[in-house]
């Protein structure tokens, strides 16, 4: 029968302040090492660091994780990593407080509702001595993991080698080819790790700080929790022409993008095998009205930050209905790099590059709370004799996301207003918008999932030229 590794963690205070959840396998890994070089417990780093180098060779694992829950929101003021400005105060003779250079951070920690442990990490496993011997190896330093996530995450962590099965009862998520994309270990993290901490442990000299002190060798893997439906996608940056500058355009010209990156699209897809028809699934013109939601969407992706978000498009994403095949973004995640898009003119606009991963995960995260950058454009009229009914409103809402997928037994809540939810983002109103849509309503809108949900998450009859965009708001 099949054998499987599984390294368990238990939360000792049953809460979690990391951003993503579940922690990623490569996090897992670095606490591990933590746990292992830390006092005492570096005498046995000689016996297990054979098995974390095993393990960083192995494919990505299956995740599990006991339900969990949002705590409330608070604010920390925390230094703001400029401490080299200070220090140089301090050695000219200058009066400075670390206190002028504190930031406010926002901390949103979740509570783990299910039985101990709460996580599991499992790896499929040929079964042989080797594996068995593996085993052995790293169960100690398992058992000198003392945090996960934070440093007040204060955990501890067993291995071991059963037959592999689905656990009942847990979230899973697995390896997929769309999905939240998460930091796994590939050949040469565990040197990286150590690399890293050697950085770090001298960032501090006479000319300043050395903040580059990031891990640098690790993989990126997209998970997708088992029965949530994802959409694939795939995000780029934009450039001038020259090549020299980030390039951006205004919010309110999403549709505008849109068409750029539509006529690209059938550009590079002319002749490739996709599965779909060209001229339905890129240009939207299908056959018949049934297949009409089912085409490929182009999103433009303003620069959003709760404090200081400009609104402008700086980066682009062009996603495939729930559940496609992902061929389609796929193939234009390879092809678009580096070409010219152009406008209705066939003057040349930008340069498409690959995306820096900014402000991409605000969109494609998986979350319960979303709100729209751009609005939802509804597919009726929402007034009685001039009167806005909100009933009609939340109605009309309810069947744009039925019609982007989302059913209403999925939505926990809705709100809507003409006023924009992000700053750098304008009302409703001021998005434009095709001809044809331009006598509809349109709104602003956060709704909230009764599940967390991957993004993108997009809804309305504008959704394909990236009106009707949300963010997570969490």
């Amino acid at each position: 029968m099949p054998r499987a590794l599984w390294i368990s963690a238990t939360l000792l205070t049953g809460r979690y302040h990391g951003e993503e959840w579940p922690p990623s396998p490569a996090r897992l890994l670095q606490a591990l090492v933590a746990g292992v070089k830390n006092g005492g417990n570096r005498q046995i780093w000689p016996k297990v660091e054979q098995a974390l180098l095993w393990l960083e060779r192995q494919p990505p694992p299956r995740i599990y994780a006991q339900p969990e829950r949002l705590l409330a929101k608070y604010r920390l003021a925390v230094p703001n990593n400029d401490l080299d400005v200070i220090a140089r105060k301090w050695a000219a003779g200058q009066s400075a407080s670390i206190a002028d250079i504190r930031t406010m951070k926002s901390v949103q920690p979740r509570s783990i509702e299910g039985a101990v442990p709460h996580l599991r990490y499992v790896w499929d496993l040929e079964h042989s001595e080797k594996d068995e011997g593996i085993a052995e190896l790293l169960k100690p330093a398992a058992h000198c993991l003392y945090s996960l996530g934070w440093g007040i995450d204060m955990a501890c962590a067993d291995s071991g080698l059963t037959t592999a099965e689905t656990l009942e009862g847990w979230d899973e998520w697995v390896p997929s080819a769309i999905g939240e994309r998460k930091k796994i270990p590939i050949p040469g993290f565990l040197k990286d790790i150590e690399e890293t901490y050697r950085r770090f442990a001298l960032r501090t000299a006479a000319t300043g700080v050395d903040t580059d002190t990031r891990l640098r060798i690790y993989g990126l893997q997209p998970y997708s929790r088992r029965g949530i439906v994802a959409a694939p996608w795939k995000a780029f940056g934009l450039r001038t022409t020259n090549g020299e500058d980030i390039f951006s355009k205004p919010w309110r010209t999403t549709m505008e993008v849109a068409a750029w990156m539509r006529h690209a699209a059938n550009l590079a897809l002319i002749g490739e095998d996709i599965g779909e028809d060209i001229n339905a699934f890129v240009l939207g013109h299908p056959e018949d009205s049934d297949s009409a939601s089912h085409r490929l969407s182009f999103v433009p992706l303003p620069s959003i930050h709760p404090q200081h978000g400009d609104g402008r498009i700086r980066r682009i994403m062009v996603v495939e209905p729930l559940g496609a095949a992902g061929r389609a973004v796929e193939l234009l995640g390879t092809k678009w790099i580096g070409q010219t898009f152009t406008d209705e003119y066939h003057r040349d606009q930008c340069i498409v590059e690959p995306e820096d991963g900014k402000v991409t995960p605000l969109y494609t995260k998986t979350s319960r709370t979303w709100r729209t950058v751009t609005p939802v454009i509804l597919h009726g009229f929402n007034s009685t004799r001039g009167v806005v009914s909100v009933g009609k409103t939340e109605k009309l809402l309810l069947r744009a996301f039925e019609m982007a997928g989302r059913t209403s037994e999925q939505i926990h809540s809705l709100s809507f207003q003409p006023a924009p939810l992000w700053p750098g983002t304008e009302a409703a109103k001021s998005i434009r918008v095709p001809k044809h849509l331009d006598g509809y309503p349109r709104y602003h809108v956060q709704v909230k999932f009764r599940d967390p949900l991957p993004g993108p998450v997009l809804a309305g009859i504008g959704r394909h030229y990236g009106i009707g965009v949300f963010a997570s708001a969490e």
